[in-house]
């Protein structure tokens, strides 16, 4: 009788073990799957944002593409270089990381695209009831410049495609870097404040006399931005 029961207690912990065998073959099967799929994703993402870019380029001139060896007298040419292209393709730019020497001088700097990275958890999120757009999205398009023994700046890195959809040109103005206020125009708001002229009155002026919004150069959010900070 004992060895009838210490038969069965075998068999019934060898098929414990055969299930949990499987269950855990099925789990690593699943994972398996599930980072295929990921995979495949982030190439198709990739495909599409290199096709993408093609079609842009097509329709740019070649001179107003960056790429790698152009050289630059100063940083803030290749900003505005940079940020030209941006203003054709659809997207906004910012100054990335960097590097001075012991007298100041920049010794190299990134330019990328302004969806780069990942915004930081909150833990206030729970509370927010309007919470602001996403706008990084990890993109990794940038250019990226070294000093040479020249006193000039040289392109080393360049990388056009974007991980998100680009806007089309009817929009780009209102991208955050190609926003921005003349003299000139900051005097006529400050006039225009002075003398009492509401914020979207005079803003309403400004784009009618320049044919559109996209030749004003700013939004109507600049226009009281730049009110409240005087």
């Amino acid at each position: 009788m004992e060895n009838i029961n210490s038969a069965l207690d075998e068999e019934l912990q060898s098929r414990r073990k055969l299930d949990f065998q499987e269950n855990d073959g099925n789990c690593d099967q699943s994972h398996h799957l599930k980072v295929i799929v990921e995979d495949d994703s982030k190439e198709e993402a990739t495909d599409c944002g290199k096709k993408n870019i093609e079609s842009l380029h097509s329709k740019i001139p070649s001179e107003a593409i960056p790429q790698v060896n152009m050289e630059f007298e100063k940083e803030e040419d290749v900003y505005e270089f940079y940020n030209s292209y941006a203003y054709k393709v659809g997207f906004s730019i910012r100054r990335s990381k960097g590097h001075k020497d012991k007298d100041g001088k920049i010794k190299d700097r990134t330019f990328c695209c302004s969806s780069e990275g990942h915004r930081e958890k909150d833990k206030r999120n729970v509370n927010v009831k309007c919470p602001r757009a996403q706008t990084r999205f990890g993109c990794l398009a940038k250019l990226k410049i070294k000093s040479t023994q020249m006193n000039t700046y040289r392109v080393v890195e360049f990388i056009a495609e974007h991980t998100h959809q680009t806007s089309t040109s009817n929009k780009s103005h209102l991208h955050r870097s190609q926003r921005r206020l003349t003299l000139s125009q900051a005097a006529e708001i400050d006039l225009a404040d002075i003398s009492r002229i509401a914020p979207k009155s005079s803003w309403e002026l400004m784009y009618r006399r320049a044919g559109s919004c996209e030749n004003v150069g700013f939004t109507l959010v600049d226009f009281r931005n730049h009110i409240r900070t005087k």
